[in-house]
């Protein structure tokens, strides 16, 4: 656990004013509750709970920095209105937060940004402009207007405002839960967890604090750990939320001081966290809102009492949740390919479906090729998708195909 320095703490982002902030904002937030996570608690050894902000009116956090920022603005600030670049949850953020306070906002975002999200920016009040093929683009667009225009330009977590706007989440969470004893918190550009590490760290300094980023993306992980600010490559993640390709000098040195680590988790476990929420919570989370279910298995050991797992959104469109679904069933051997080869005759596929039926499987796709050159003519290569029950039930099926005649066997890609 790190020892805090709570002097050179408060001077970054007072616990003062992240009070002030939870005034400010109040008529704008939830308070969104928190829920014990009974079912993982044998599993941490510690009491789990979740707060859900995915639950917030926007579907995230990012209204609470939004609206602290904005509400501080001069009137001559507020009478020309804000400006910000975003693809994700920042753009309804600022939206829904210059609305409730009567400002205009113009959100500049890529061209292929789903339609969902462009829909949901504009439900919120936003003005919305596309602008190019990628974010850079769109931000380049809004950075030179923003020159033009002097407009307050709402930055999506690098300014103080919006840090001590995302800090009220830690006072909810000490508020509701004064005896919790650790905090994991999802790290992207890394505001999110400054400003509420910042608010935990000020009331409760020997809380263990720990950050988590997809590893596909994990600049400020790396960060922590080199104690170098640089461009991390990063690779396509479903944690799209938190996916930032270098950590900003800002956050970077606030989180060095108030995180006790950064832990990275992959894209199974994060499938499997959202899969986990839905199927057990009823909740739905993005993947960078489930990042901190997926890094529980990781920091067992680490925690010595009542942990909450920040679940930071809840904005997914159904085309990615039905592929992340598919994904973590995949992991969870809940779905699995195989290959078996059986004669090509008529009836040979029936009497297999019967085979596999008798084995308690469900097949939910087929595709029989006769023409693979890896098995000899008169026999074809038959690839099944199943619904199981788990990887006893997959081993059991393989044994009944092949007690039964077949050559059968996981696809190497399953």
């Amino acid at each position: 656990m790190k020892t805090a320095d709570t002097k050179r703490i408060a001077d970054m982002i007072p616990l003062a004013e992240i009070r002030a902030a939870a005034e400010r904002i109040a008529h704008i937030v939830r308070v969104t509750p928190m829920l014990p996570c009974e079912r993982v608690c044998d599993i941490a050894g510690v009491p789990v709970y979740l707060k859900l902000e995915n639950l917030q009116h926007t579907g995230a956090f990012k209204i609470r920095g939004a609206a602290n920022c904005i509400a501080q603005l001069r009137d001559r600030e507020r009478a020309a209105g804000v400006i910000t670049a975003s693809a994700g949850n920042h753009s309804q953020g600022v939206a829904a937060a210059a609305t409730a306070l009567g400002l205009t906002a113009d959100i500049y975002m890529p061209c292929n940004t789903p339609f969902l999200k462009i829909q949901r920016t504009r439900h919120f009040g936003g003005i919305v402009h596309l602008q190019g093929d990628c974010f850079d683009d769109a931000y380049c667009e809004a950075c030179d207007v923003q020159q033009q225009s002097g407009r307050c330009f709402v930055h999506p977590y690098a300014d103080e405002r919006v840090m001590a706007g995302q800090g009220t989440i830690g006072l909810e969470i000490l508020d509701q839960l004064p005896e919790a004893a650790a905090a994991v918190i999802p790290v992207g550009g890394g505001g999110l967890a400054a400003g509420v590490a910042s608010a935990l760290r000020a009331i409760k300094p020997d809380m263990a604090i720990f950050g988590v980023q997809a590893r596909n993306a994990p600049s400020m992980a790396e960060a922590f750990r080199s104690g170098r600010v640089e461009t991390v490559p990063g690779r396509p993640t479903i944690a799209e939320g938190i996916a930032v390709g270098s950590a900003h000098p800002l956050t970077y040195g606030l989180l060095s001081e108030l995180l006790d680590d950064i832990v990275t988790v992959d894209e199974g476990a994060i499938a499997t966290a959202m899969l986990d929420l839905i199927e057990n919570d009823n909740l739905v989370a993005e993947g960078a809102g489930a990042v901190a279910l997926a890094a529980l298995p990781q920091l067992i050991g680490r925690l010595d009492g009542p942990t909450v797992l920040l679940i930071s959104g809840g904005n997914v469109d159904v085309t990615t949740l039905g592929a992340v679904i598919d994904r973590g069933l995949a992991v969870e051997q809940r779905s699995v390919r195989l290959l078996v080869v059986l004669p090509d005759i008529p009836g040979a596929l029936a009497r297999l479906a019967g085979v596999i039926g008798d084995a308690g499987a469900n097949i939910i796709e087929i595709l029989h090729n006769r023409l693979t050159g890896e098995v000899e003519v008169g026999r074809a290569e038959v690839e099944i998708v199943l619904l199981t029950r788990g990887p006893e039930h997959v081993a059991d099926i393989l044994a009944q195909l092949r007690s039964s005649g077949y050559e059968a066997r996981r696809h190497a890609h399953a």
